[in-house]
């Protein structure tokens, strides 16, 4: 293919996948609730004179959130509460309800986006009343045993600890992608006229590889539409997706590449699938897998889906055919997106063809006047020292 056409190509894709990202102004709302939150948490320990430190994790932490599904479906917000406490110290069910007790007391002084507060069973949720996204903190201490930025959690049932460490996880992430990361960034400076790299938002740049996860993210949630617990889970997608990233001169390219070479890092241990936590190997992402084998099969046909869904929007030729590749995987609304960035009249093609919901599970394209769902709304830490 033609450097002009490859292009195109790239152009059509991110202007599709942008589409689903999270918008500039929702982004700074939810970081402006995560900080009120984070200031609360830690002005509850000072008082108490006992190290704490609130951080995000997930999709929010590592730039791959993408805009939910569904007419009530949210934005959720990952957030870490890590008291500095020994686990000999203190009972799992006393963390978890001290942390309870300090999120009740914030909702007492009448906080902007009036959250109410629900317990799940691993963290408290905060549901904002008028905003278009819930967040979840999780309590958590320090792991002795495991890395400096190692954690423990409460399980499902406050009985056994549960390890982990997001921090070294969205490092080793970052890792992956660290030289197209610094490059991206080095030329928005330029562009911006700033006088110094800081001074460009990291939430703001989007290499290849995040993009390319969202994109993964967005094609699972159209394929699994009606079977929402069939889902594999984000954790497993972005692992999979960093492990298989080697670079690329463009989206398309990388976005191909990896989707193909997914399969190889998923590990058969005996009778169990494994797939690996990068920085923590002895915790398993896909242990649900052993208990629900068929959440195997499901993933490994989803995966076949989304490599000939990719491989078609790379092979065909014209602008329209291309696009209505990019509408099966993504949605109406980004293809309309895509097209929009070239001019073409694929933008009125949700009025004039009437796209709609295959009756495959997820895969959306131009077939019965059935409307697609209405797509809506789902780092830095803030610590606190003695």
């Amino acid at each position: 293919m033609k450097t002009q056409q490859k292009r195109e190509r790239d152009q059509l894709l991110e202007a599709a996948i942008k589409a689903f990202d999270i918008p500039d102004d929702l982004f700074a709302l939810a970081v402006r609730r995560y900080e009120a939150v984070g200031r609360w948490l830690s002005e509850c320990s000072k008082r108490r004179r006992v190290e704490r430190e609130v951080y995000p994790q997930g999709s929010f932490r590592l730039g791959t959130v993408v805009q939910p599904l569904g007419p009530r479906a949210e934005y959720d917000i990952d957030m870490v509460d890590r008291i500095n406490m020994y686990k000999a110290s203190i009972s799992q069910v006393e963390l978890k309800q001290g942390v309870g007790n300090d999120l009740a007391a914030y909702l007492n002084t009448a906080p902007e986006g009036r959250p109410k507060l629900k317990e799940g069973k691993r963290c408290w949720t905060l549901e904002y009343q008028s905003d278009p996204f819930h967040m979840d903190v999780l309590p958590a201490i320090p792991d002795p045993e495991g890395r400096p930025n190692a954690m423990l959690l409460t399980d499902r049932d406050v009985r056994n600890w549960q390890h982990s460490n997001p921090i070294d996880y969205a490092e080793w992430f970052h890792e992956a992608m660290v030289e197209e990361f610094d490059r991206l960034r080095a030329s928005m400076m330029a562009q911006m006229q700033a006088r110094d790299v800081e001074e460009v938002p990291a939430w703001q740049v989007k290499t290849t590889l995040q993009r390319t996860v969202q994109a993964l993210k967005r094609h699972r949630d159209l394929f699994f539409m009606q079977e929402l617990e069939s889902r594999p889970a984000s954790i497993i997608i972005t692992t999979l997706a960093a492990e298989s990233y080697r670079g690329g001169e463009g989206l398309y390219e990388v976005l191909r590449d990896v989707t193909q070479r997914m399969p190889d890092f998923v590990q058969r241990r005996g009778d169990e699938w494994w797939v690996p936590n990068p920085v923590q190997p002895a915790e398993n992402f896909a242990d649900r897998w052993r208990e629900r084998p068929e959440l195997a099969t499901a993933f490994f046909k989803w995966l076949a889906r989304a490599q000939q869904d990719f491989g078609a929007f790379g092979a065909e030729q014209g602008a329209d055919r291309a696009l209505e590749a990019l509408s099966r995987s993504f949605g109406n609304s980004a293809a309309r997106s895509a097209a929009k960035s070239i001019g073409s009249q694929f933008a009125e093609a949700g009025q004039q063809e009437k796209l709609g919901v295959v009756s495959a599970v997820g895969a959306l394209g131009i077939t019965s006047p059935r409307p697609a769902p209405r797509h809506t709304f789902h780092g830095e830490s803030v610590s606190s020292e003695e």
